[in-house]
């Protein structure tokens, strides 16, 4: 008959309890003796005999051989037990208790004893193999933990295990060949909530005894949370002095404060000091300037064992200083050309703030009135002299002040001259039909008045004299004949002028081109019609080499009465018809138009009014 086996654990140097059921089936029965043996030893190691004796009288034997002292019986528990102090690896077996009763047949029961070694106190090691004991060095807010856990020895195999605040984080471990049991702990992105939080690595490899293990509590530093320039005043004033306060606050250690301007970091200017609870505050010293005006100035607070852990406050600053001003003559005049009788204009640039409350102009040292008579008109920043003459010459200076102080501009001296200039400052264009005879007229205004005119012609970049016949001379004007015959004489025509003075500068010019009547409008099309109204929009042709003009002319039909009449200086071509008669058909005609006639005409028929958009285009 097949003798059961319980199995039982002890931890070596541990006491460990041997379980042997010895009560009786019957009631009228009873034990005799206890004998214990170990394997196939038919020596017992432990004897309890009660024969003709009462339990706590049983006689007892055990062998010096297996566990001597440190073996006893417990009769009185159920079941009974075979208690075995300081156990030992030799002490794990196979062992059969046999019990003998008085009436009953022999009971034997066998119980394979396994003898667990506890695993060594765990070794935490960092990723440079430097152990740790109570705390590990900082890490950084948002990196992530690299621990190695070591423990040796212990049979079974030790599980390994990390805690963080007593919750599982890593249950992963491996075993080397050396018997060595390694957990490697990755854990990400520490946070602020990990301070002082306690690291456990814990060892077991039974639940008879409480598992080894080791703790670190983390250090972590941590970014700042918050940075804010105390006060932000809403304006400062140039070249006044101001100290300005910044705090942050939520950094470990204390943050390091640094200002900037602009994109620029203002060094040896401001005082740091550290507060309590993770505070920063610094102090800077400074002084705007003029250009600081609508810069930002910037508190930046950082921990510097933490990249990118920066944060910042801007104020932009609103500097108020005294009118930076520049005057210039208008910039389409040329100071070296001035001639009497022109009207010329100045510029007074005045870079303020707050804005200028007061304008003022000199001549030679004198204020300057407004005096639409002697044509002298004062308008925003600009002075303009209508009909410059001689007596207008000399030094102009202009004034600007408001609430920081008043600033006067540098000194623009007005010469005035008298060479010959053209009498209109834009070019003339001119279209032509071969063997068509154009007449050219150059007016220039000089002082004293031109004495003499030449004019050229220029195409494809090779310029000629034109001959002196072609061309007549008046006081001041000079008329030209001229007649393209061929492609090669379209081109650039120019007319210089000459006194006392000197040669015009810049010549009077006229463009020739071979002009003819514009093409016809291209794809007209008719859009937003309604009960009364349409929009009607075409794209325009070759203008003809000519400045071309575009018209419509709306007709009633089949009265052909001319209902309407548009039309267009320039691009786009888009034209609105409203407040048309319902019921009523029309016809829409467009057409471009130049001086040297009209293009063929676009015609838009059947454009009827009932409620219902209907229309055909061509």
């Amino acid at each position: 008959m097949a003798i059961p086996i319980t199995m039982v654990s002890g931890v070596l140097g541990k006491q460990a309890s041997l379980p042997c059921d010895i009560r009786p089936l019957e009631r009228d029965d009873a034990v005799y003796m206890v004998l214990w043996f170990k394997e196939e030893d038919n020596e017992p190691l432990y004897n309890f005999d009660i024969r003709g004796r009462q339990i706590a009288q049983a006689r007892l034997f055990s062998s010096e051989k297996y566990f001597g002292k440190r073996a006893f019986f417990r009769a009185t528990s159920h079941p009974a037990q075979l208690l075995v102090d300081d156990l030992k690896l030799s002490d794990e077996g196979v062992y059969r208790c046999r019990v003998d009763f008085r009436n009953s047949p022999t009971r034997n029961v066998k119980i394979n004893f396994t003898v667990v070694v506890p695993p060594d106190r765990p070794v935490i090691y960092d990723a440079r193999r430097r152990e740790k004991t109570n705390t590990v060095e900082p890490y950084s807010e948002g990196s992530d933990i690299q621990l190695v856990c070591e423990v040796k020895g212990g049979r079974p195999r030790p599980n390994v295990t990390w805690y963080l605040d007593n919750m599982v984080i890593d249950e992963s471990y491996e075993t080397r060949p050396d018997g060595t049991t390694v957990n490697h702990l990755s854990y990400p992105n520490i946070g602020r909530q990990h301070l002082d939080a306690r690291l456990m690595c814990v060892a077991s490899n039974t639940n008879l005894t409480p598992p080894n293990n080791k703790v670190v509590v983390l250090d972590v530093n941590l970014k700042p949370v918050a940075v804010h320039i105390m006060v932000k005043e809403k304006f400062v004033s140039a070249d006044k002095h101001y100290d300005i306060e910044c705090k942050s606050s939520g950094s470990r250690p204390a943050a390091t404060i640094t200002w900037h301007k602009g994109g620029d970091k203002i060094v040896k200017s401001s005082k740091n000091f550290a507060e309590t609870g993770n505070q920063s505050l610094s102090v800077l010293s400074f002084t705007p300037k003029v250009d600081d005006d609508g810069k930002y100035l910037t508190c930046r607070a950082e921990n510097t064992l933490i990249p990118n852990s920066g944060i910042e406050d801007k104020w932009r600053l609103v500097v108020h200083y005294t009118p930076i001003v520049t005057l210039k003559m208008g910039s389409s005049l040329n100071p070296d050309d001035i001639k009497e009788g022109d009207d010329i204009y100045f510029d007074c640039h005045i870079q303020s703030n707050p804005k200028p409350y007061k304008l003022a102009w000199y001549h030679n040292g004198n204020e300057l009135h407004h005096n639409v008579t002697a044509g002298i008109i004062l308008s925003d920043h600009s002075l303009a002299l209508q009909g410059v003459s001689r007596n207008l010459a000399g030094e102009y200076t202009c004034k600007a002040a408001n609430t920081e102080g008043r600033g006067t501009s540098n000194q623009v001296e007005l010469r005035v001259r008298y060479a010959p200039v053209c009498a209109t400052d834009r070019e003339e264009l001119l279209g032509a039909l071969k063997h068509e005879t154009l007449q050219l007229k150059c007016e220039v205004d000089a002082s004293p008045p031109a004495e003499s005119f030449h004019w050229t012609f220029n195409s494809s970049g090779e310029q000629t004299e034109l001959p002196a016949r072609l061309h007549s001379s008046e006081t001041g004007l000079s008329r030209l004949n001229y007649t393209p015959t061929s492609d090669l004489d379209y081109g650039t025509i120019s007319c210089w002028g000459r006194n006392a003075i000197g040669v015009q500068k810049t010549p009077c010019v006229f463009q020739v081109v071979a002009a003819g009547r514009p093409f016809a409008l291209q794809n007209c099309t008719i859009s937003n019609q309604s009960s009364d109204s349409l929009h009607i929009e075409c794209i325009e042709g070759f203008d003809g080499g000519l400045p071309q003009m575009f018209l419509l002319e709306l007709v009633e039909v089949p009265a052909l009465k001319l209902v309407r009449n548009l039309s267009l200086q320039h691009p786009p071509v888009q034209f609105f018809l409203d407040n048309l008669e319902p019921g009523t058909s029309y016809r829409i005609i467009l057409f471009a138009a130049n001086a040297k006639g009209r293009s063929e005409p676009v015609i838009v028929d059947d454009i009827t009014f009932k409620g219902v958009a209907k229309y055909t285009g061509e």
